[in-house]
């Protein structure tokens, strides 16, 4: 077992104006030094990014699909598809990878292999802290041989031909994982096609309620996102409604009235629908003409810090998977004021979360050519989003 110690030391840039002080770059540097996290300077931005998951590490073909959280005790796990053959989805032969930070991300242990099955694969990870308990949630997609989302089978809640929704725990902070539990029959209709959970970050809300979002294909064939819920810390499961027709991966957060505002997949901009119920139900699906979207998984999160309380969404922001963007809303989701590229380039999956410190974490898929040659952890303040508006 990996100890916190044993850290593989990447290449971390950060950028801190000229007008810094002296006194304070010898104070970053030695905290850097001892592996110590740095807590975000206030009007100083700060923008970091070092490179996780490459293809070829490790004898992987490709590594996908990113899913990032920060623990009760400050640890960063970031997980990702190990794609071994290729970069194709499930039924490929798929497992589990994870690396970890004790240091808000400028060291991480060796990536190592947290779930790989005999037959078939697993992937689509998404990961959930319960507040009250500390446990971390590693909830994934498990196809039996040849079922992937296109050749899964109607008719059975769970079975050799049924694309499966498992989760697996850690009460460790990651270090070691539960067996595999099919949550499956608990939250599938017999009748559906196929089912798999999104990728990414989920939460829990504020009366404790765990929400995965899920993606369905019914018995006509149609793809709708809903969510999966539990409202007793993960022991049992049920299905909540449809959201909209040809909605698909997607993501939530919790409003300041308690509203949960769904903002999914769907063509050239991104959807949003909200729920009076806690995620169960929800009312008309409209379209956010702001979030220009290649049809891809994105990452949404609320932030506080002090005063500032806004929403946070990441993308790619274009019609094209590239554009990696942060943008900011003060009003709920209903606008978005700031925002700011972080990567230019090919990128495609995302997902962000707030950090204990105050800075913001983004995990998400790069490349020079394309956007699935490297997963790549970002780490900013609030001040590195708004410098781009001075």
């Amino acid at each position: 077992m990996l100890k916190p110690k044993e850290v593989i030391h990447d290449e971390w840039r950060e950028s801190y104006p000229m007008k810094t002080s002296f006194k304070l770059h010898i104070f970053v540097i030695a905290l850097a030094m001892l592996s110590l996290p740095v807590a975000a300077q206030p009007g100083v931005a700060e923008f970091a990014q070092i490179d996780l998951f490459r293809q070829g590490d490790g004898g992987i073909n490709t590594y996908r699909i990113p899913a990032l959280v920060e623990t009760e005790k400050g640890t960063l796990l970031a997980v990702a598809d190990a794609r071994y053959d290729s970069s194709r989805d499930l039924p490929g032969h798929i497992a589990l990878a994870m690396r970890r930070s004790f240091n808000g991300g400028r060291d991480w242990e060796p990536m190592r292999i947290i779930l790989a099955v005999k037959s078939g694969g697993v992937g689509d990870a998404s990961l959930l802290v319960d507040r009250s308990t500390g446990r971390i949630w590693c909830f994934h997609t498990y196809g039996p041989p040849g079922i992937g989302f296109q050749t899964a089978k109607s008719g059975a809640k769970t079975g050799p031909a049924t694309l499966q929704f498992h989760a697996m725990y850690s009460d460790d902070d990651g270090s070691t994982w539960s067996e595999p539990i099919d949550l499956t029959p608990q939250v599938k209709d017999p009748s559906w096609q196929a089912m798999f959970s999104t990728s990414g970050t989920d939460i829990q809300t504020r009366s404790g309620r765990f929400l995965v979002p899920l993606v369905v294909r019914d018995d006509k064939g149609v793809i709708r996102s809903r969510n999966a819920y539990s409202d007793d810390h993960g022991k049992t499961w049920k299905s909540g409604e449809a959201i909209g027709d040809g909605t698909d991966e997607s993501h939530n957060v919790e409003l300041k009235d308690g509203i949960i505002l769904q903002n999914m997949r769907n063509g050239k901009t991104r959807a949003v629908a909200q729920s009076n119920d806690g995620g169960v139900s929800f009312g008309p699906v409209g379209h956010d003409a702001a979030l220009i979207d290649p049809s891809c998984n994105a990452g949404i999160a609320r932030y506080r810090n002090g005063k500032t309380d806004v929403l946070l969404f990441t993308n790619a922001a274009s019609t094209r998977r590239e554009n990696l963007t942060i943008k900011v809303s003060y009003d709920e989701g209903l606008t978005w004021s700031l925002d700011r590229t972080i990567n230019p380039g090919p990128s495609s999956y995302s997902t962000v979360i707030a950090l204990h410190d105050g800075s913001i974490g983004v995990l998400y898929e790069r490349g020079d050519t394309y956007a699935a040659e490297r997963i790549t952890f970002a780490r900013f303040n609030f001040d590195w989003i708004a410098q781009s508006h001075k």
